[in-house]
């Protein structure tokens, strides 16, 4: 930059401005259509964004940007009327509330932040997909157990229906068996007593 560069005057913007846009015109010839090109080809491009720009800015107006850059940044804002919302703040004020420095893992659904745990936390109930996952996985181990342990249960309920079984039958027998040498000493006591 040489001295008059810098020792231009820019006049203040004002809130009435026109400024006419000119379309830039396409000063390349024109070629020949050709059916064999893919349509992409012959589809407008649109215009290169360039890496910097020069902005020709007063005193005043070169401090307020050097003033945002400087005590501004981003932080995310958590409270009753906002759950999760990127927001431009003082410096000072991120780390209190409502303003928290670090974004919540993408993988929360529904995030808020938990000011007493200082965390981030899924909203009405809502978990994250690796705890949905795990979950899952829990459930799909709980039921192979439940479903063993089923099967142990019938297993010993049928061995107890068939052993009450057997010894309701033995039972049966040992009834009648009692009987018939109840009946037996009945018959034999009479003729003794006389």
């Amino acid at each position: 930059m040489n001295n008059q560069e810098t020792n231009q005057t820019v006049e203040p913007v004002t809130d009435i401005q026109n400024t006419p846009v000119t379309p830039v015109a396409d000063n390349k010839p024109a070629e020949k259509a050709d059916n064999t090109q893919d349509t992409a080809a012959n589809a407008p491009v649109a215009p290169a964004v360039p890496d910097s720009v020069k902005l020709d800015l007063s005193a005043d107006q070169a401090e307020m940007v050097q003033d945002l850059l400087s005590n501004f940044t981003y932080a995310y804002r958590s409270d009753r009327e906002v759950d999760y919302k990127r927001e431009l703040v003082p410096k000072d004020k991120v780390g209190k509330y409502p303003y928290v420095a670090e974004p919540a893992d993408s993988s929360i659904i529904n995030p808020v932040y938990d000011w007493v745990n200082k965390k981030w936390y899924s909203k009405s109930g809502s978990i994250s997909l690796p705890e949905i996952s795990q979950t899952v996985k829990t459930l799909r181990s709980d039921q192979l157990t439940g479903t063993a342990q089923t099967l142990v249960l019938t297993k010993s309920i049928k061995d107890l229906s068939e052993s009450q079984a057997n010894q309701n039958k033995l039972l049966v027998s040992m009834q009648k068996l009692m009987l018939t040498i109840a009946g037996s000493q009945k018959i034999d006591a009479p003729a003794s007593d006389k």
